[in-house]
């Protein structure tokens, strides 16, 4: 759908008609989005948020067109110059709109999703360890392809001390395995965590002694889900001592009903084997959706945030991703589920334990939400 410049115009007058729903020309105002804005070519998009962008006071139907007009631009496939003037857009539109519910990481999403690697890539000649946008861009983009060209980029991050600077610029081992949507093409549907893995019933008759101990790093082992529900009732990270040794093929259903921890116990259902690739996709995911609510994470603080909660799990001190995962695969790993679990929403319920290698320490992260 082409519009011209003039109908530019009047799509914002239209737009800044009303600020309420209980305006009467409400639905005028934001009809425009529907009729127009989310028709329209790119190079239209383009010329309407510089024109909203324009407006000292914009109203809501104003911004809520912005933010979908900039979204589409960004998903529409284009050259190196259109990546340029999303970041740009999307960082005046922050400073313009007030309330704006796009963020700049959720912009890098969308960029990355949809844009060919070398039109991202093109974007770090310049940029500043101040460019947000581009940070989590880098991170986006080092996820899906190979960013090893930014790495003056990455320098001048890790100058300024920015957290997502020591990221690898390549994808590492599992996170090959993130399923994430790339250009071209959409990502890879949800799966239960554990699907088509072996059920683990474990010892039958299991006799053992256990306790919880003291755990310095389960706020880390939460890292993942920062931003889901707060509070002992939707969120659960703890720590066991076994009495003795417990061989890995032991460890299943019969031990995690013997542990007390609250998500776990008479009711723990569908124990299934899984492994470090499986676990660290359960954790990006739920980083990046945040919970039934949010605030998301997107792909690059989720990526930082999945390896910090994997690293807790397997008592892995050192932060790089390649020797977490290897610690990671020293572990035996479980998914499991019990009434604990809202189970409402079958992603929003997560249950994770690890046999460490000195089989006699079990670690145990639950989230559950509902929508």
């Amino acid at each position: 759908m082409r519009l011209r410049g003039v109908e530019i115009e009047k799509a914002v007058r239209r737009m800044g008609l009303a600020d309420t729903y209980k305006d009467r020309h409400w639905d005028r105002a934001v009809k425009v989005t529907d009729n127009a804005v989310q028709k329209a070519e790119p190079e239209w998009l383009e010329r309407l948020l510089a024109a909203l962008l324009a407006v000292g006071e914009p109203t809501h139907p104003m911004r809520y067109g912005f933010e979908v007009a900039l979204r589409r631009l960004a998903s529409a496939p284009g050259g190196a110059e259109r990546t340029a003037r999303v970041r740009a857009l999307a960082a005046e539109g922050r400073a313009w709109g007030g309330d704006l519910r796009y963020s700049l990481p959720e912009v890098a999403e969308w960029l990355a999703c949809a844009q060919p690697a070398e039109h991202l890539l093109a974007m770090f000649d310049d940029a500043e360890a101040s460019d947000e946008l581009a940070a989590c861009l880098l991170q986006e983009t080092a996820l899906r392809h190979d960013a090893a060209s930014a790495a003056g980029f990455a320098g001048r991050l890790r100058d300024a001390g920015h957290p997502l600077a020591n990221l690898p610029l390549r994808p590492v081992g599992a996170e090959r395995h993130l399923g994430l949507p790339r250009h071209p093409g959409p990502a890879e549907p949800w799966r239960p965590p554990g699907e088509g893995a072996p059920e683990a019933p474990g010892a039958p008759g299991l006799d053992i002694g256990m306790a919880a101990v003291d755990w310095p790093d389960a706020r880390q082992a939460l890292s993942a889900y920062r931003n889901w529900p707060p509070g002992a009732d939707a969120l659960e990270a703890g720590l066991f001592r076994l009495d003795r040794p417990l061989a890995p093929t032991d460890f299943g259903a019969s031990l995690l009903r013997l542990l007390p921890a609250a998500s776990t116990g008479a009711t723990t259902t569908g124990v299934r084997r899984a492994t470090a690739v499986d676990v660290l996709r359960t954790l990006f995911g739920g980083a990046a959706s945040g919970g039934a609510y949010g605030p998301r994470m997107h792909g690059a603080y989720a990526r930082k945030a999945s390896w910090e909660s994997l690293a807790a799990l397997a008592d892995v001190q050192e932060t790089d991703p390649a020797a977490i995962e290897r610690g990671a695969d020293r572990c035996t790993w479980l998914f499991y589920g019990s009434d604990w679990h809202l189970r409402v929403v079958p992603p929003l319920d997560v249950g994770i334990a690890a046999l460490r290698p000195d089989r006699r320490t079990v670690a145990v992260l639950a989230v559950t939400d509902s929508d």
